[in-house]
């Protein structure tokens, strides 16, 4: 596999580790925006750095007209509003593109700013993650990532969390050390300190053990169908869920049980393996590769828009949402 990733730090020309250098831009206007934005990317590209933009259309305009027609043509912008579907979903993809695409041609130096309108509380919460999760999944790799934060327009539990997923912070003189960085093994801790509220019960719920599986799945398919989950998405929800109740089977307690409902315009799997405890705060969000990170919850993270662990002396809970509409 081309490029450099986190299974193994490349070296620069200069015998340079490559380091992850990772910036929140907090911003309170457009003009605050452009003075410490543009020359970024005018940097990257004197550097001869892959320069990409994932930003929504106006602000991408904004952009190109203070780069100047030459420069904006050397830079990749992407439309945020197609990699803002889900945090997964976000970090997945950029992982992908940065192997394929850019850092074969060098350094990557990106200027993200997702869309954070309409969000629910648990996708906040996620996002922040998200950004925590750039930390670990882009180390060692020839990146800069900077992300942008709009502190007229994002509520207070966001630029908070910003303060605390980003070890520099950005601004027209240069970076500066983030004085509130915690470290994504603790800040990941923290979002997933409070219990899963119950299934309800309306939930319907089935047990498994070995040699179930074949059966589990007819079930999974007629609850999606009679929940419904549109059938573009009932085999991806599927394979998300038999891919966690085989591990259940073949690493954990060898037998466990699962709820599934639909809420909120989402189909919900809980899947519970009553005799593991997980010790990797990572797991599934690492790409896999020579380290040996686990690619199956890595699959199963992709497949769903949002999944959530919790683990602890009563086992292990899995809850796997797929939006319904």
């Amino acid at each position: 596999m081309n490029g450099p990733g986190p299974t193994g730090p490349a070296v620069d020309a200069q015998g340079a580790q490559d380091v992850l250098v990772h910036q929140a831009l907090m911003y309170g206007s457009r003009h605050e925006y452009l003075l410490t934005a543009v020359p970024y990317l005018r940097a990257g590209r004197r550097a001869g750095d892959a320069v990409v933009v994932l930003v929504e259309p106006p602000v991408a305009a904004a952009l190109r007209g203070q780069l100047g027609r030459e420069t904006a043509a050397e830079i990749e912008f992407l439309d945020a509003a197609e990699w803002s579907r889900g945090p997964m979903h976000a970090l997945a993809s950029c992982h992908d593109r940065a192997r394929a695409d850019w850092w074969p041609r060098g350094r990557l130096r990106l200027l993200a700013e997702p869309v954070r309108r309409g969000r629910t509380p648990l996708e906040t919460r996620e996002w922040t993650r998200h950004d925590a999760l750039l930390n670990v999944v882009f180390a060692g790799t020839p990146t800069m990532i900077m992300c942008a934060y709009d502190t007229a327009a994002l509520p207070g539990d966001v630029l908070d969390a910003a303060a605390r997923t980003h070890p520099e912070l950005a601004g027209p003189d240069g970076p500066a050390a983030a004085a509130r960085y915690t470290a994504p093994a603790e800040f990941c801790a923290e979002c997933d300190a409070g219990p899963l509220p119950p299934p309800p019960a309306v939930a319907a719920h089935r047990s498994f053990a070995t040699g179930g599986l074949p059966g589990l799945r007819t079930f999974l398919f007629t609850e999606a169908a009679r929940l419904g989950l549109p059938e573009d998405r009932t085999l991806p929800f599927v394979l998300a869920v038999n891919e966690v109740a085989t591990g259940i089977i073949r690493d954990g307690g060898g037998r466990g049980s699962l709820w599934v409902w639909a809420e909120d315009g989402e189909l919900i799997c809980d899947v519970a393996d009553p005799a593991r405890v997980l010790a990797d705060r990572f797991l599934g969000y690492e790409p896999p590769g020579a380290k040996g990170h686990d690619a199956a919850m890595w699959a199963v993270r992709r497949l769903c828009h949002i999944v959530e662990t919790r683990s602890g002396r009563q086992g292990t809970q899995v809850r796997m949402r797929v939006r319904i509409g």
